[in-house]
């Protein structure tokens, strides 16, 4: 009996020191990082603390059990057969839900379907990063880019500007292609903001598509039916089989979408800013996942403003996430997006020109 107390007691002391040295990787990594050739095992240090390891969208699950339809999440969302698949519930409340949205059901205070005189609109497509997951709804970079708008005046106080929130959590790019083309339409945007972050484009780019299948739901565009065609996708595959099959396509699927979007807003001659937003992690993983996506922007002659730097210089990210351990950012990382933002869009003419409607000289943007 003896023997087996003193076994526990030096099992709990190991336990108990193993994780004092695992709280003490934060301390060590920000001393490592002030050394010459610390920098490199601070970073590892970081990235290894960050959710992206444990919690992976698409790996672990992390969407689908924010979205299970035995959670309290069910209570949130409109689910049916259309191509979205689902959207939040109009007339949410923060106090209930985490998430304030108004009689259409999206993200914000009230609004009106046609467009007040005097009054430019500024479309917000995303997911969880522009819904404000976990943020409230005046909180979000995308309401306080609208206050600071109208509190500049760039046209003068006879214009005022409205930023649509039509983000929703967990949505991809093809979701947001939808916004664009139906949802948003009877609200004529004059300019769309499209929130481009890893979370949508990497790991889970391809979980709406999943869901299409999975459901048996239209694909709607021709070119997302073509993909499903050559990958071979059957609804009685499961998520990993259809990931797999999809995997191939991902890039192909991500530029058809973009270009898809861009064609539909330049025959609205509707002007369209993609928008590279980071996640709350430690490490450079944010940057490195939308390489590619920038690249591909950036032939298609998309307007980009980037805030991938949002975040750069803070070894330890995670004051700045809506909880440790998440990538979500909280208020202060939402008002550290939309200060960065704003003065990208300021130092870009194209785009400025696109949020203002018109450049330094009185003319209209391009599309």
């Amino acid at each position: 009996m003896q023997n087996k107390l003193k076994s526990f007691w030096w099992r709990a002391a190991l336990t108990a020191a193993s994780l004092l040295g695992l709280a003490g990787l934060a301390e060590a990594a920000a001393g490592l990082d002030m050394l010459p050739h610390g920098h490199f095992p601070a970073l590892l240090i970081s990235v290894t603390r960050g959710r992206e390891i444990m919690d992976r969208p698409g790996v672990t699950g992390y969407y689908e059990r924010l979205l299970a339809k035995d959670s309290r999440m069910d209570r949130n969302y409109v689910y049916d057969k259309s191509f979205l698949v689902y959207w939040f519930k109009p007339h949410l409340t923060w106090e209930h839900d985490h998430v304030t949205t108004n009689g259409f059901g999206m993200v914000g205070p009230e609004t009106t379907l046609s467009k007040p005189p005097g009054v430019r609109r500024i479309a917000l497509l995303g997911a969880s990063i522009s819904a404000g997951h976990m943020v409230q709804a005046d909180q979000t970079f995308g309401a306080l880019l609208e206050r600071r708008l109208n509190a500049d005046q760039p046209d003068g106080p006879s214009q005022r500007f409205e930023v649509l929130n039509f983000a929703c959590i967990a949505y991809v790019l093809t979701q947001e292609l939808d916004l664009a083309v139906e949802r948003s339409v009877p609200f004529n945007p004059d300019v769309y903001l499209l929130d481009v972050n890893e979370l949508a484009t990497y790991l889970s780019w391809d979980r709406h598509l999943i869901q299409v299948v999975q459901q048996g739901i239209d694909p709607k565009y021709d070119f997302l039916r073509e993909t499903l065609r050559q990958s071979g996708v059957s609804s009685g595959d499961d998520a990993l089989i259809l990931s797999a099959k999809l995997a191939p396509y991902r890039m192909t699927v991500l530029r058809d979408s973009f270009v898809k979007l861009k064609t539909e807003l330049a025959n609205r001659h509707t002007p369209l800013i993609a928008v590279l937003v980071p996640s709350v992690e430690e490490g450079e993983l944010s940057r490195r996942r939308l390489e590619g996506v920038r690249d591909l922007l950036t032939s298609l002659d998309i307007t980009v403003v980037d805030l991938l730097d949002t975040f750069d210089g803070i070894l330890d990210t995670a004051p700045l996430a809506v909880y440790r351990g998440d990538v979500h950012p909280n208020a202060r990382g939402h008002r550290m997006l939309s200060e960065n933002l704003y003065t990208k869009l300021k130092a870009q003419p194209r785009a400025w020109a696109a949020i203002t409607g018109h450049d330094s000289e009185g003319a209209a943007p391009a599309p």
